[in-house]
């Protein structure tokens, strides 16, 4: 009997662990003796006796195989830099289209670096480059579960082609990352994107999910005894001018000071948010509030450490800013982030407000993190505040517990409060989950103060499974199929919902794709809803940037049939030259509260270079009447912080109290300083 129980036990911890228990590939950096050249060229001398990495292994189409064409790639250092340098054989032309920087897809060729800087197998940074030189920079947090691509640092680049393929190099100042003072072993990976061939590659591997860091490799040998005390100053002055308004002139910044490699504190003085582009009209068939993303420079640094599903701190909830401060870094097995900002008086609340954020998470297992999030909203008579817990333990190297309590206040507890169990398998090709949800029947009265709830009063299960079949014969390159189903019930045993969603989506090796998603579901609001949706899409070269796409959706949405077109393509007729352009018209019968609507939005941009670009957006909606247009001059003579922008906004809507036509002009000008180096 013993025999067979220590034979069960190691068995089962051979399934859940064998993915941590392989050798990691290792290499040594190369101390480089001086700073090197970035001009796109590989030079032989200058890395003569260094460790290259090479036998990249795909993640997909066909997981564990060798890469189709080879990849070589170098890591170095110096005092103030890390370098990294990828030569890229291809006998293919290079699909190269996008010059947005941080438009994070695999939609171009791209090669990309990923560094776990406190080697936690948890936390680090993805540095991606297309054959344009365009950067993507982002933050990887809970082993590539969280991707924080607001994020940004500065850093340099250059590609250059050379006779069968392509060459990268990228050089990375340590005064832009955080890291472990004199660590001589960081995480590591290097990757590539071959477009001609669908395929992901990694140098370690396979990997089950793009940026996993704990299936990535190390580079040893590194000496960076760290860095200096260093305080930077981002002043700006601003210059706004709109209809019937006098011109109006501000200044104010930010201060980083870099305490230590590891821990850094932000200030603020009267941040200016004008800059903020208008959010894209979206078509929302639900009662839910839509969410959109967080744009603004102050609250980059460490916000992704609040994307739990319950999300407590939303920073667009905050409309602007009098002062503030952050805090963050890491410290051993403790990663926090702390903001407090003051709101100024407005005229309905005619108070000043104090938002709080605090997050921390501990390191626990291989690469698995316990985190604790507190907000608070304070004014001189009212206050909200919330304390959650969360935990993501990484059980291997596909399966996923995930979980979160949230208390609120005021208010009685339990109906303030929520709580989710979510078990999940997952890689690339293959997801599935089941969940359960409990959200008390008052908690989003709290919570939507400072955070992000859509709804609450339910008891919910949740069940997910998708798969991409990888057919790659001569007609069919993948199959991809899915269905999400959903069932919630009131804290009074109600049924509030129930939801069905499936989907299967084609591409052919033609680049045709087509795909057909079916919807039902019923709502408990002011009475039953019975609602379904059929949606047929098509498209041609929807892998790559530039494409077009169509679709037609049609069904039943609460007591309503509609009809909804939809299409768009994204093409670069011109080198520098990029046109983007989507339209939908949704019609619903009967229509008495004159839901229909028709959206136009067409984007144009035109680069000189990858940091002096003009942009035009334009975007209309028939249901309020409402024309948008809106015009940049941007240059980032430093970027990405030091840039000049100058912006012309048309704003006129017949509709609402605003005034008819609203037309605004605004100059900034944003300097880096570094006063402590």
């Amino acid at each position: 009997m013993k025999a067979a129980f220590f034979f069960i036990i190691s068995n089962l911890f051979l399934i859940l662990f064998a993915p941590y228990l392989s050798a990691q590939k290792t290499f040594r950096a190369f101390p480089l003796k001086s700073a090197i050249q970035i001009d796109g060229k590989f030079e032989t001398e200058t890395w003569s006796g260094a460790d290259s990495v090479c036998a990249f292994i795909q993640m997909e189409p066909t997981p564990g195989e060798q890469a189709t064409e080879p990849t070589s790639a170098w890591f170095g250092y110096d005092d103030k830099n890390v370098y990294t340098v990828f030569k890229c054989y291809q006998r293919t032309p290079l699909v190269a289209k996008n010059q947005s920087r941080d438009a994070l897809s695999k939609n171009d060729d791209e090669v990309g670096l990923v560094i776990d800087t406190y080697n936690d197998n948890r936390t680090g940074y993805g540095f991606i480059i297309n054959p344009l030189g365009t950067q993507i920079d982002f933050k990887i947090n809970d082993d590539g579960n969280n991707i924080d691509l607001n994020w940004d640092t500065e850093w340099k680049c250059a590609v250059a082609e050379f006779g069968g393929g392509w060459c990268v190099e990228i050089k990375i100042p340590l005064t832009s990352l955080k890291f472990k003072k004199g660590l001589d072993t960081w995480g590591i990976n290097f990757g590539r994107i071959l477009r001609s061939d669908l395929e992901t590659s990694y140098w370690t591997g396979p990997l089950s999910n793009d940026f996993r860091i704990s299936q990535g490799g190390k580079v040893t040998g590194l000496n960076t005894m760290g860095r200096r005390m260093q305080l930077m100053l981002f002043p700006y002055l601003s210059v706004f001018k709109t209809t019937s308004e006098k011109i109006k002139a501000g200044s104010g910044g930010d201060v980083r000071w870099q305490i230590s490699p590891n821990v850094s504190l932000n200030g603020t003085v009267n941040p200016d948010f004008s800059t903020v582009e208008a959010d894209q009209v979206q078509i929302n068939l639900t009662r839910y509030e839509l969410s959109y993303p967080e744009k603004r420079l102050f609250f980059q640094e460490g916000n992704e450490m609040y994307n739990t599903r319950y999300r407590t701190f939303y920073s667009r909830r905050i409309q602007d800013i009098d002062f503030g401060e952050r805090f963050n870094g890491k410290i051993g097995s403790y990663q926090f982030n702390v903001l407090n900002v003051r709101t100024p008086r407005m005229p309905e609340d005619r108070e000043h407000y104090f938002f709080t954020a605090a997050s921390i998470k501990c390191d626990i297992l291989k690469s698995s993190a316990l985190g604790l999030i507190m907000v608070d909203k304070s004014g001189n008579n009212s206050f909200t505040r919330s304390l959650g817990l969360d935990y993501n333990l990484n059980l291997g190297k596909t399966w996923y517990l995930t979980g979160q309590f949230v208390g609120s206040a005021p208010g009685d507890f339990w109906s303030h409060s929520a709580w989710f169990m979510r078990f999940a398998r997952e890689n690339n090709i293959y997801h599935y989950h089941i969940r359960y949800n409990n959200v008390g029947s008052n908690f989003r009265e709290n919570v939507n103060q400072t955070g992000f709830i859509t709804d609450d009063d339910r008891r919910e299960i949740d069940f997910e499974g998708t798969y991409k079949f990888w057919i790659r014969n001569k007609v069919i390159e993948y199959i991809n199929v899915g269905s999400n189903n959903n069932i919630f019930w009131s804290q009074q045993g109600i049924r509030r919902s129930w939801n069905t969603d499936n989907s299967v989506d084609v591409y052919l090796t033609n680049r045709i794709s087509a795909g057909y998603n079916y919807n039902n579901e019923y709502k408990l609001y002011e009475k039953d809803f019975y609602n379904h949706r059929h949606e047929f899409t098509l498209g041609y070269n929807t892998e790559e940037w530039s494409h077009v796409q169509t679709g037609f959706s049609t069904g039943r949405n609460f007591d309503r049939d509609f009809y909804l077109y939809s299409g768009g393509f994204r093409i670069k007729p011109v080198k520098n030259l990029s046109l983007e352009y989507s339209t939908s018209y949704l019609r619903f019968v009967p229509d008495p509260d004159s839901g229909s609507t028709f959206i136009n939005v067409l984007t144009v941009n035109y680069n000189f270079n990858n940091d002096l670009w003009i942009k035009v957006f334009a975007q209309n909606s028939t249901s309020n009447e409402r024309v948008y247009l809106y015009g940049l001059f941007g240059w980032r003579f430093k970027p990405p912080f030091g840039a000049l922008y100058l912006i012309y906004s048309h704003d006129s809507n017949v509709l609402t109290d605003i005034p008819a036509r609203l037309d605004s002009f605004f100059v900034k000008l944003t300097l880096p300083l570094t006063v402590v180096k």
